[in-house]
């Protein structure tokens, strides 16, 4: 006979295990004993034995189907198991039996939320509501059922009510800041998210969920403050740290970004896109050929992998190393379908290369892939003009015009077609539309600088030029044009210091010649021999070079040396009547 007492007074005192143990000593007695089969599937329940308890509850309410705990049990035990459908029919067996089990309508809301099936849980906790409606679980699942549906803005509503039942509740907080969040209230969000954050400061799901929605404002700075405080709170948890990267990058904390995808690598070494954010870490903050190591090991291990093969080829690029850049391009071509961006970078590559004519072939493509790609429609009218095929350039960049009129690339490089093609006055206008857009652009404000030159306005030339040095003043080219500006100004003086800086820079032949030209005009003739004859070395038959040489001896008083170089001019060109002239003068 068994001790239904002592059994009842071991389950009171939670010793389970001595309870079992009799329960089924007396079950070999009393095999039918549905008390003892009933208390067996609680002791079961409270073992974590949900397979032997499910089965004892299936025998109870097989015998007694009115038992509408026994069903609630099972109920449970079927909702551990994973069985949501049989938990679903337990439930709505014992609401069946009593209207008003408010607990068999909590665990069926749950169960249908796991089924996926928020309308019927915002249905069955509607019904729940009216009869217990100081309970704020019911409006709370109203609430997170209209979330999951994605039907946010009904969510509010029912989550404030919860709000109002439950004021200390984080839960319902989380819920209702997530709704704003995703209603565009961000200031709302931030408000109820800070006072989760009040009833529990060492919360970091409060501090994640805060920073998340300075994230979405845009304010990083902010953002940071509250994902480092979440981080600190919880080590462990990798969206945190995600979060704190991705405010750090946008702040321009290349550094601190770094370290927390290191600490993720370490975590994660499998994924690859923390190799790729850290090495573009490593890119901003001026690593490159650290960024190249780093995602060379990515590309080379995964050719599918598209994104970090373009930013492997980018960074070979910046580094000078083209050839490579190009292998990875080769590589991404002829194992993937190619987008029209890829195509065009690879054009773009290419023209680098001086591969001109793959270019305009990928370019071409890229057209017919994408007839509205703008930028591809001026890089190919670029490869045209260098080609000489002006009418083709003109077409092609007055496409590109069209599809991107206030585009600055499009605008400054049609600018510098015109400029090419002797339509200065056009060109000026199209230099301007530029610069309305990049008012500190230093190519913009050194070619209309030099535009400018062209159509002998020079007092807005210098100060286009001068525009230019204010941004860069040591850029050789706009030294080189504030020298041609000057030089045509006739202040030959201040053109000597800007050339002076610009050959020591880049000594190409335009700039050398430039110089002594200018050392001619001050009478400064050994200075301007010395550079003539060193341009002569490299073109003995370059009678320009040599008629200067002449006029800097003439400047000389030595005319022996001035007739020396006419004659070797009229050698070169009889037809050189300057040159006659000069010799008729001087002999």
């Amino acid at each position: 006979m068994a001790d239904i007492n002592r059994i009842n007074d071991l389950v009171g005192e939670k010793d389970f295990q001595t309870a079992k143990v009799l329960i089924e000593e007396a079950l070999k007695e009393e095999p039918d004993n549905l008390e003892l089969i009933k208390l067996s599937g609680l002791t079961y329940m409270n073992l974590n034995d949900w397979k032997n308890a499910r089965s004892a509850f299936e025998t109870v309410v097989k015998y007694n189907p009115e038992d509408a705990s026994s069903w609630f049990y099972l109920g449970g035990c079927y909702d551990k198991l994973g069985d949501f459908i049989s938990a679903k029919n337990a439930y709505n067996t014992i609401i069946e039996l009593r209207k008003g089990y408010i607990e068999a309508y909590k665990s069926l809301c749950v169960v249908l939320m796991k089924l996926n099936e928020p309308e019927d849980a915002i249905k069955k906790a509607s019904i729940a509501a009216a009869i217990d409606p100081e309970d704020y679980i019911f409006d709370f699942i109203v609430g997170t059922a209209y979330m999951k549906i994605k039907d946010f803005e009904k969510s509010i509503e029912p989550l404030k009510k919860a709000l109002e039942k439950a004021p200390d509740n984080i839960s319902i907080y989380n819920s209702l800041g997530t709704s704003y969040m995703a209603t565009g209230r961000f200031e709302e969000a931030i408000k109820t998210y800070k006072k989760a954050l009040e009833l529990n400061p060492e919360n970091p799901m409060a501090y994640y969920n805060i920073g998340s929605a300075y994230q979405v404002q845009q304010n990083h700075e902010v953002a940071c403050e509250y994902l480092e405080k979440a981080v600190k709170l919880d080590d462990s948890d990798e969206s945190f740290k995600v979060a704190l990267a991705m405010s750090e990058v946008k702040s321009g904390k290349y550094a601190k970004a770094a370290e927390i995808y290191k600490k993720l690598l370490v975590q994660f070494p499998q994924k690859e896109t923390y190799k790729y954010n850290l090495a573009t870490c490593y890119e901003a903050m001026g690593e490159v050929q650290t960024a190249i190591t780093l995602l060379e090991s990515v590309v080379y291990m995964n050719q599918k992998f598209i994104l970090p093969a373009q930013k492997l080829a980018s960074l070979y690029i910046k580094a000078n190393q083209l050839s490579k850049a190009k292998e990875i391009y080769d590589k991404i071509l002829l194992k993937n379908n190619p987008t029209p961006e890829i195509l065009h970078q690879y054009a773009i590559l290419s023209s680098s290369l001086c591969d001109t004519d793959t270019a305009e072939r990928m370019l071409k493509k890229v057209i017919q892939m994408n007839p509205d790609f703008a930028k591809a429609h001026k890089d190919l009218g670029i490869i045209y003009l260098n080609k000489r095929l002006f009418d083709y350039a003109d077409d092609e960049f007055k496409t590109a015009m069209k599809l991107q009129p206030n585009d600055f690339e499009i605008l400054f490089e049609y600018g510098n077609f015109l400029y090419s093609t002797s339509r200065n006055t056009e060109a000026e206008r199209f230099y301007g539309e530029a610069l309305d857009i990049e008012p500190d652009n230093v190519l913009a404000l050194t070619f209309m600088g030099l535009n400018k030159l062209i159509l002998n306005q020079l007092d807005e030339a210098k100060d286009y030029i001068l525009k230019a040095l204010k941004v860069n003043p040591h850029h050789e080219y706009i030294q080189f044009c504030m020298g041609r500006v000057l030089y045509a100004r006739k202040e030959y003086e201040d053109a000597k210091h800007y050339l002076i800086h610009a050959v020591e820079q880049n000594p190409d032949i335009e700039t050398q010649n430039l110089l002594a030209l200018t050392y001619y005009e001050l009478g400064e003739y050994e200075p301007a021999i010395n550079i003539f004859q060193n341009l002569l070395a490299k073109r003995p038959d370059n009678i320009s070079v040599l008629m200067s040489i002449a006029k800097c001896y003439e400047g000389l008083k030595d005319n022996d040396k001035a007739l020396e170089y006419l004659d070797k001019v009229v050698t070169i060109f009889p037809e050189d009547e300057e040159a006659h002239e000069m010799i008729r003068k001087l002999s």
